[in-house]
């Protein structure tokens, strides 16, 4: 799925300024604790199953969310692992389209 219509217009008002923007990614592991990992569309690169969480949402209804777009899974949150931020890593640029 591509960009919420909320981040679309977000982005249409403050162009490229930084943007803080609440996220969720999920550990999905089968029965040999293997880790899902999707490759990005956008950069060709590996990562968890992730995204924004949109204005009003749950970030575990994000999560479900997310990861059904994404996946075609359908999962149930069952805990929080962590919480980040911050400037050590935490910050993504989406490349120029």
């Amino acid at each position: 799925m591509g960009i919420s219509t909320y981040l679309r217009d977000l982005r249409r008002e403050v162009g490229t300024a930084l943007a803080l923007l609440p996220g969720v990614a999920a550990i999905i592991r089968d029965e040999h604790e293997r880790v899902l990992l999707q490759r990005r569309s956008d950069d060709n690169t590996w990562s968890l199953p992730a995204g924004a969480i949109d204005p009003g949402e749950a970030p575990a209804q994000a999560l479900i969310r997310e990861v059904w777009e994404e996946t075609g899974l359908r999962v149930v949150p069952r805990r929080i692992l962590g919480v980040f931020g911050g400037s050590g890593g935490f910050r993504f640029t989406y490349p120029a389209s």
